[in-house]
């Protein structure tokens, strides 16, 4: 009933709090692996898998890659805002929606 209830709670309750500080702790042991992996990430933007499992086994940018470039940025398409992607055609507009005046 209620106390049964509260003994179920407080046992999800501690479950749940020893995985989020086991979760931290992790992330805190691989920290410098982490922010190497992600700046190269933001500068290739992609990755292959064995690229990725090599990184995190202590290669270098240079012995995974090696001379090969990054990727040039996206060129974005004309008339869009910086950053927005235009996915398809435009939608068309409704009628009667678009600032017209009403008699």
């Amino acid at each position: 009933s209620d106390e049964i209830a509260r003994e179920i709670d407080d046992e999800i309750r501690r479950i749940v709090e020893a995985a989020h500080v086991q979760a931290k702790d992790i992330l805190g042991s691989h920290r410098e692996s982490l922010e190497k992996l992600s700046e190269i990430l933001i500068k290739r933007e992609t990755i292959e898998k064995e690229q990725f499992e090599a990184l995190l086994g202590g290669g270098t940018e240079e012995d995974v890659f090696g001379s090969e470039a990054p990727p040039p940025p996206e060129v974005p398409i004309p008339g869009t805002p910086a950053g927005e992607r235009r996915e398809g055609p435009r939608p068309l507009p409704r009628p009667g929606l678009a600032g017209g005046t009403a008699e």
